[in-house]
């Protein structure tokens, strides 16, 4: 499952590039994966890792929940569903506050969801020497009122504290 899920995001990703670095995408759901596998321990690891590696396709690619349902079932397809930034409430709200809201809601990322999440931040934190300026100020801003918002307003397993602390490590 896990290498089908990463084949099919290298595929989906095939010619986006990241941001800063300008390396092909499919590193980052790459990285994002090994942060999964370094930090959780579940009996639905591969479910997970595999959420991990597709957690862009619907947002960044013309993949269909379909066509992830048929691939990869449902547990994966509502993973990443829920890491699907809903466009009107992001522009709303604002990303910040959209962000902060979703994070913190239950209801609305299940604590799987939310690991996967934080191993995503945590990725493109370590990305940010390379932005710009106003870019990596805003960004690590923003990063620090989500975790703020996090702690004040859900309780954390074990390894989403684990990964809030990484990610502050690296806002410093």
């Amino acid at each position: 499952m896990i290498l089908k899920a990463q084949e099919f995001a290298r595929q989906k990703h095939e010619n986006q590039v990241r941001k800063f670095l300008g390396e092909p995408y499919h590193s980052h759901v790459e990285k994002v994966a090994e942060i999964i596998k370094e930090h959780k321990q579940s009996h639905k690891i591969n479910e997970l890792i595999s959420a991990s590696l597709l957690h862009d396709t619907l947002e960044n690619t013309n993949t269909t929940e379909k066509e992830l349902r048929e691939n990869f079932g449902e547990l994966i397809t509502s993973l990443v569903k829920e890491l699907t930034t809903e466009k009107k409430e992001s522009e709303l709200l604002g990303k910040k506050e959209y962000l902060a809201k979703k994070l913190s809601d239950p209801g609305r990322m299940t604590n799987w969801g939310l690991v996967i999440k934080l191993a995503d931040r945590l990725d493109n934190v370590s990305d940010l020497q390379n932005a710009s300026i106003e870019f990596r100020e805003r960004y690590l801003e923003e990063t620090k009122y989500i975790l703020n918002a996090l702690e004040e307003k859900r309780i954390l397993t074990e390894t989403q504290k684990k990964l809030v602390k990484k990610i502050k490590e690296a806002c410093l």
